[in-house]
């Protein structure tokens, strides 16, 4: 079974080393294109579920999730107008779809065994230890051919799909140092940093984001990391701005439409709620926490009316990204609000996902709900995230 999906990787390994460079018309060499959304809205999906704690290992699961990964990673290359492939491509196609159809055969007349159709399937183990050998066989390739670009984003790509994002940015550093200016490359290593963060995009992923937008206000991938950023700082306005930017780019009957759309939809709920009175706040299913907040006298000297407080709940073990957040400002303290499973941004990432979290409120001078040195803040003990007995929140701390 081993040997099997050792050739099965190889055969895999070969198809696209032949196949998409053919389908893709061999543009300016070197330097990849623009991506599909459609990767980074099943990676994000790849996450929420890992917050769920559903098991990833089923075998299948593994082999879709790093074929799928292998092949969206060589489709790299930039968007130029349409155009069918040149005659040669073609004929690159027809005569590997024959190679592989033939060494399917001589695959299958080793080692097939009718027979073997209802054994069962081979177990998450096998599929892990094929998956990692044909990694090793690439990055060794590479040790030999360090100025490969497509073979840095396939071995990239490939530590991605497999949870080792730390490796996928020296992957990624070695394609950028092939290929400077190109952003899909930029926007890959921005993705991959912010896995290293606990999924954060605070700090360097952001503003490598922003480096993309600023040359290409329309690159897809930008749009879509960007709004996530976005809404990590609270700003859910422009979150749903850069979302509907990418919705107008994408085909209105499409999967990847929807599932923008439905981000969208979560983003500017998000942002009426938070500016909505408390009492307004629908009861809704799921977690449910009564917060009152209030500020320290001896700070308030500190603050200005217009200084942004941001009441939040996050896990207290796991990523920092809050799970709900409402926004308001000094002159409305003391306020009352209600954190629930409705302010979620991602399946997976609400209130009632954890087992416990921590609620806090937060004075804020730069307006973004992360912790800045000189901002005022008031945390809670970890709660259970069952709770409904109203929590009492005093901003009474400095942040160093």
């Amino acid at each position: 079974m081993t040997q099997f999906w050792s050739l099965a990787a190889l055969m895999m390994l070969f198809g696209l080393a032949l196949f998409v460079p053919a389908l893709l018309g061999r543009g300016r060499p070197g330097t990849p294109g623009r991506r599909d959304l459609n990767l980074l809205i099943h990676r994000q999906r790849r996450r929420e579920l890992a917050a769920e704690a559903i098991d990833p290992l089923q075998a299948e699961a593994i082999r879709a999730e790093s074929d799928r990964a292998l092949l969206d990673d060589l489709d790299t290359a930039p968007a130029p107008p349409p155009r069918k492939p040149p005659a040669a491509g073609r004929a690159a196609v027809v005569l590997g779809l024959i190679g592989a159809i033939a060494f399917g055969g001589l695959l299958y007349g080793q080692l097939g065994r009718l027979d073997l159709v209802r054994a069962p399937p081979p177990s998450a183990a096998e599929a892990r230890e094929a998956v990692q050998a044909t990694i090793e066989q690439l990055a060794g390739k590479l040790a030999k051919d360090p100025n490969d670009l497509q073979g840095w984003l396939l071995l990239g790509r490939s530590l991605q799909a497999t949870g080792n994002a730390a490796k996928a940015l020296t992957a990624y550093e070695f394609a950028q140092k092939l290929a400077p200016e190109n952003l899909d490359i930029r926007a890959l290593y921005a993705q991959a940093l912010a896995e290293t963060n606990e999924g954060s995009m605070e700090g360097k992923p952001a503003a490598l984001i922003d480096t993309i937008l600023a040359s290409d206000p329309k690159h897809p991938t930008g749009l879509w990391l960007g709004g996530l950023a976005a809404a990590e700082r609270g700003d859910m306005s422009r979150a749903a701005a850069y979302w509907r930017t990418l919705a107008s780019q994408l085909p209105i009957d499409s999967e990847d439409y929807r599932t923008v759309s439905d981000y969208i939809g979560r983003a500017e709920a998000m942002g009426k709620t938070a500016n909505a009175p408390a009492a307004a706040a629908p009861p809704g299913g799921g977690a449910r926490i009564p917060v009152h907040v209030s500020l320290s006298p001896e700070l308030r000297a500190r603050t200005a009316p217009d200084d942004s407080v941001f009441v939040f709940a996050r896990a207290a073990e796991g990523p920092p990204m809050p799970l709900a957040v409402v926004r308001r400002q000094v002159r409305d303290l003391p306020l009352d609000v209600i954190l629930d499973d409705s302010m979620a941004m991602m399946a997976g990432r609400k209130i009632s996902s954890f087992d416990r979290v921590v609620i806090g409120a937060r004075v804020s001078k730069s307006g973004k709900p992360t912790p800045s040195p000189g901002d005022l803040q008031g945390l809670s003990a970890p709660l259970p995230s069952t709770t409904t007995a109203p929590q009492s929140i005093e901003i009474g701390d400095i942040v160093p």
